[in-house]
This record gives C-alpha cells, structure tokens and sequence, in this order.
C-alpha cells in the first residue's frame, strides 16, 4: 500500500511540470526525420521517448545477463511473484556500485531527457518525462527481477537531467555556424546518438537543426 501511495505521489508531483508547458509547433523549416516526424505534442514526445527508453533498456539487461552468464536463468530471473512485490511493498535505497548509480543511470536519463529536449520541450516538460520514464524502468522493465531503488528514481532523473541539458545546449554551440567537423560529428555521435540516428546519420541534414 506505501509503495502504490509513493508512485501515485510521484507521478502527481510532476504533473504540473508537463500541464505548464504546452506543446509548440515544430518549426516549418526544420530537417524532417526518418522516423516520428510528427512530435509537436507532449503526447508524441511521450510516445517518443518509450520508442528509445525501452530497447535502451532491454539492451543494458540482456549485456549484463550476457556478461553474468545468467541468459539460461531468465525464466527464474522474471517472476509474476517479484512483481507482485514490486507493487506491494515500498522501493528501497539500493546497493549497486557507483557506476552503475551514479554514471549508467545519469547517461541513460540524458538518452529520456533528450529525447524530450530534442523535440523542442521546454526543460520542465523534459525533466517530468524523465523522471515518469524512470518510473517506468523502475517499476515496469526492472520490477520483474527487483524492487524498485529509491536512489536510482532520484539519481536517474536529476543527474540525467543536468546532463542532457548540458549536452544539448554544447550541441546547440557546435551548430551555430551550422557545420559540423569531423571531431564534433563523433562528439555527438556519442553524447547524443539517438538524435544522429533520427537523422539518419545525415550530419549535413543535422547541422541545420534551429534547437530552442
């Protein structure tokens, strides 16, 4: 009962931060993508940000079974019974190493962060869809196999936060003379690469993005 009270409190709380900042409309003269091209609503930001939150996500899983020889365990490693937990009893303040915490989870709330940003989000749309998303990872990809961190739905949205925003206000600095060179294509191939692959990896395509 605590835990569903925390989640209904959580995703409440940043309500707020999505109903003040209503959807704009994409720039008319904006690049096209090669995949949702229409993003000019917080309900297709939202809809966005699942389509990298979720294969990101199933990728980091099946590294870490990969690498931990537990590929054979999955049927034991995901239980109904885990999740029943998960929704029954409160998160708890994990253990994982630093990097995990503090570095895996901050790069990957960029990714949810970004995804948002990049689709021409106010920040606090952003940072809500962030913390939702880390909700979802939380409760609904990871319930499965552990309780809910409290850490990890602090840290992800927060820290991820600041380094999205970080990344894309250094990406709108490298394109305001709207070339790219070589150095600064593989910087934000690898700080930002669902936004290069949402241009096909066209950088002349991408160096004429106008970002709010």
């Amino acid at each position: 009962m605590k835990s569903r009270f925390f989640l209904f409190f959580f995703l409440a709380s940043l309500l707020p931060g999505i109903q003040v900042t209503p959807a704009k409309a994409q720039l008319s003269d904006q690049p096209a993508g090669i995949w949702f091209k229409n993003t000019n609503s917080t309900l297709k930001r939202f809809a966005y940000s699942q389509a990298i939150l979720w294969p990101t996500s199933f990728g980091a899983h099946l590294y870490v079974y990969i690498t931990e020889d537990n590929i054979g365990n999955l049927p034991r490693i995901y239980t109904m019974r885990t999740y029943k937990r998960t929704f029954t009893l409160p998160p708890v303040w994990d253990t994982d190493s630093l990097v995990w915490n503090y570095a895996v989870h901050p790069v990957m709330g960029s990714f949810s962060y970004l995804a948002y940003r990049n689709r021409r989000a106010h920040w606090a749309e952003a940072f809500a869809g962030t913390a939702i998303n880390s909700a979802i990872y939380e409760y609904i990809i990871a319930g499965a196999t552990q309780q809910p961190s409290i850490n990890d739905l602090i840290v992800t949205p927060v820290l991820g936060s600041l380094l999205g925003e970080g990344i894309y206000q250094l990406k709108k600095q490298l394109l305001r003379d709207q070339h790219l060179n070589t150095f600064e294509k593989i910087l934000i191939t690898i700080a930002d690469p669902f936004e290069v692959f949402y241009y096909g990896f066209n950088y002349n395509k991408f160096s004429k993005v106008k970002y709010r």
